[in-house]
């Protein structure tokens, strides 16, 4: 065979291959990066619905070729669908001063979404280093029980819509990072989440999850126009009515209020309203809305700024069994501790393995133990004692 013709079919076969594994590759994942019109908020949401009947998979890269930058701004919450995953690949996701909403929310809830219907299988996976960001000048910040203002004082909270008419004057649910609700098995990984409005990431009602590599920073506040303009809560992480067998392990980071809480209170407002601090509403149901098998383990340096590093509060009917609070750190700074609250409503605490410069506080809790808990400080380590249905073993307190 003529030898530039054996290189030309070779050169052919080789290119060939080549698209091939492109093609193939192309096909695991759609990007946003796909798409050249719209918002960059509209060509993620175009690349997840596309990806619903295709790969299942979205990735989110560092770079925004349409746009030229390296900061994904959106204007409104990325709704996930079942079965779907979303990589977030190096990337950085801001909320724009547009937004009043969340990072990423379960798309069967939402405001005037009373009725949320039951999703499963949806995975947010960070890949490398990912941030998710707040706004530079946010439209509203705060829980629901939070007045916004220009200039906030006591119970205030920072928001630029403070004051203009037809928008709502308190905070709420839409003001949270990343919200799942009514989900059954599910992931969150790999992310940074700074600066963000109200809440971290609030689980409500979702079951058979993951949690792992979460970074929370904040600093209950905002600079806007070279002065510090208070926001109020930024609790890291929510476990709220309906949870159930939830691993949550290695986090690690600042929050302003409550590091982890679990619990909620009946507010009596129901799913998609926006006065309430969950989108699926704060009634609580039944049993169905009971809170059971969560497992908190392997956290370091996390702290509060102003709060409590765990909380755990079962209020009114809410019931909590099994909680698992293994290998933990918490951060010398942490304003508190380990605080359990309405503790006649828990059945099944198990906490081992901590070291802590504020008490463990767990009056009245019965069916638990405490074992190996060091800690720092010239108050008593715990104050509760050995008894019928609690056990406490090797809870030292090291003097400063």
């Amino acid at each position: 065979m003529n030898m530039k013709l054996y290189a030309l079919i070779l050169s052919t076969i080789l290119i060939n291959f080549c698209a091939a594994i492109v093609t193939a590759q192309e096909k695991q994942y759609i990007s946003p990066n796909m798409y050249s019109h719209g918002t960059q908020g509209q060509r993620i949401q175009q690349a997840i619905q596309d990806a619903i009947a295709t790969t299942g998979k979205v990735v989110i890269p560092r770079h925004d070729i349409v746009t030229n930058t390296n900061i994904w701004l959106i204007d409104e919450a990325i709704l996930l669908p079942s079965n779907m995953e979303l990589e977030l690949n190096n990337c950085t996701i801001k909320l724009s001063d547009r937004c009043r909403d969340n990072f990423i929310r379960s798309a069967n809830s939402g405001l005037g979404i009373a009725d949320i219907r039951p999703l499963q299988n949806i995975k947010i996976v960070g890949v490398g280093n990912v941030l998710l960001e707040g706004a530079s000048n946010p439209r509203a910040t705060g829980d629901h029980n939070k007045s916004l203002s220009l200039f906030p004082k006591a119970g205030q909270s920072y928001g630029s819509d403070a004051g203009k008419p037809n928008e709502n004057q308190k905070g709420g649910w839409r003001n949270h990072g990343i919200i799942l609700a009514h989900v059954d098995g599910f992931e969150v990984s790999g992310i940074k989440m700074k600066d963000y409005h109200a809440h971290g990431l609030v689980l409500e009602r979702a079951s058979n999850g993951l949690v792992k590599n979460m970074t929370y920073d904040v600093r209950q506040s905002v600079s806007i126009a070279g002065i510090d303009r208070q926001i109020l809560n930024q609790d890291g992480m929510g476990v709220r009515f309906g949870c159930k067998n939830i691993i949550i392990d290695n986090c690690r980071g600042r929050s302003g209020d409550d590091f982890i809480n679990i619990g909620l209170t009946d507010t009596g407002v129901g799913a998609g309203e926006e006065n309430v601090n969950v989108v699926s509403g704060s009634i609580y149901g039944g049993e169905a809305d009971d809170i059971a098998n969560i497992y908190l383990q392997n956290w370091q340096d996390f702290y509060s700024i102003s709060h409590r590093a765990i909380r755990i509060m079962p209020i009114g009917k809410l019931k909590i069994q099994n909680v698992f609070i293994e290998n933990m750190v918490i951060h010398p700074t942490s304003f508190r501790g380990l605080n359990v609250e309405y503790a006649t409503n828990i059945s099944g605490l198990f906490v081992r393995n901590v070291v802590c410069h504020q008490p463990v506080l767990a009056k009245g809790i019965r069916n638990a133990s405490f074992r190996d808990i060091i800690y720092y400080g010239n108050e008593a380590a715990i104050d509760i004692e050995n008894s019928d249905s609690v056990v406490v073993d090797y809870v030292k307190r090291l003097s400063l």
